[in-house]
This record gives structure tokens, sequence and C-alpha cells, in this order.
């Protein structure tokens, strides 16, 4: 057993080796080749690969081979005011799908801590980086401080900096989950995945300057393609001397 972890892990290190080297799209040795390369057994090489491709490093085709796939966008989650807008990698734009003023109902009533039938605006919006899919994300935000807001500004531009500017709310600190599930047929149609691919679901409460919670928004993400990296400070705080008498 112990064996057969350190051929996988060696396969592993060597394909991803491959995947680096390689520009988008472009072939690597077939798993005959790689199996006498690597001088392990095809089972043991094919469930690595399949590893990989699941994780979306590499694309397999049927009748044509491997292929080097779409590295995945980073997002980094940290305790600043960076996190409300997200350094992610490429270009993002945003694609609305549907805008109506609502009632709150339970669910969100109970999110933002209003009645049921407080009017929010909600957006369902498609995002994109460098053109690709990426996410799904529908946007509850209170109505009362949005008037007239013009949705299709969010296609180019962040959601927070138009709050910001136009509205004078800014965000300050939120809640953020984040969970794991299957997507379903809407979201695989939009995502661009089979049914029931592997998806991220981010829930998050927005609070504004004034502490009150003005948004929730609901964002499903491409598991093939988006990650969330997190920054730890591991070292104790310190602690301050007593003040000399």
């Amino acid at each position: 057993m112990v064996g057969s972890l350190r051929k996988r892990d060696r396969a592993r290190e060597y394909l991803l080796g491959l995947v680096e080297s390689r520009a988008v799209g472009q072939a690597i040795p077939s798993e005959r080749q790689l199996s006498a390369e690597l001088e392990i057994s095809r089972p043991t090489l094919r469930a690595v690969v399949d590893d990989l491709v699941r994780d979306g490093r590499l694309i397999r085709e049927h009748g044509r081979g491997m292929f080097v796939g779409s590295p995945k966008v980073a997002q980094q989650i940290t305790g600043t005011h960076g996190a409300t807008y997200p350094a992610a990698p490429g270009t993002w734009t945003s694609r609305v799908l549907s805008h109506a003023t609502i009632q709150a109902g339970t669910l969100i009533g109970n999110r933002l801590g209003i009645t049921p039938n407080t009017a929010v605006l909600r957006i369902a919006r498609q995002r994109l980086v460098n053109g690709d899919p990426i996410c799904l994300e529908t946007i509850h935000v209170l109505q009362e401080i949005v008037p007239e807001f013009d949705v299709r500004a969010i296609e180019q531009s962040s959601f927070y900096m138009l709050l910001e500017e136009r509205y004078g709310v800014i965000p300050t600190d939120a809640e953020q989950t984040h969970a794991a599930a299957a997507a379903d047929a809407i979201e695989s149609a939009l995502l661009g995945l089979p049914l029931d691919a592997p998806i991220l679901i981010l829930e998050r409460t927005t609070r504004d300057q004034n502490g009150r919670r003005f948004e929730f928004t609901r964002a499903a993400y491409r598991g093939d393609r988006y990650q969330v990296s997190t920054h730890l400070s591991l070292s104790k705080p310190t602690v301050d001397p007593p003040n000399a008498e």
C-alpha cells in the first residue's frame, strides 16, 4: 500500500511538472508512454490522471489524447478590506441574467435582519473570467439603499464599487461560508459543466459602515476552475509588557 502511494505521488508530481511546463491546450504523452516512462501500472497512472482531470489540470479527449487544462482562478480571502474587492487573476466581467424587486421572504429576511415583506433588489448574473463562465451569483440588496439602480452597470464594474461611488454605501465586513455541492440543471448549463459536477457554494452577508446588514449573496463557482486561498497567521499574539511604576 505504501509503495503504491509513493508511486502515485511520484506520478502526480511528474504530471504536474508536465502541465506547468506546457501551454493550455498543448498535448502531453499518452498513458501508455507515461506508464512505461515512470515504470508504473496503467491503472495506477489512470487514477492519477483522473484526479487531475477532475481538478481541471488535464483534459482527456476520447480518441485524441490528453491536453493541458486551464489553470484555476485563485481568490485570496483575507481579514482585510481587500476581501471586498477580490484580487483574482484574469479579466472579470458579468452578464445580468435577470433582476427584479421582490419581497425578502423568510430566508433573506433572516439573513438581513428585516421583515419578510421588506423590498429587496434581486440580481442574478453570470460572472466570467477572460470570457469563460466561472460563477453564477444571486445578489439580494436592500431596495431602499439603491433606488433606480442601473443593473447593467455591474456587467463591467464592481458591485461594491458602484455602491460606494453612487450611494455612499461602504461594505466594511462580511460573514462568508463555503460548501461543496453538485451542479443542478441550470447551473450546469450556464457554467458549461456536466450535470452533478462539483461546484463551490459561497454565501455572504455583508454590513455597511453603519453596521447594517444590507446584502446577502449566493454564488456557485465551478469546482474545476476556482479555488479559495486563505492567509493564516499562526504566530502567537504579542503581549505588551506591564507598565513600569
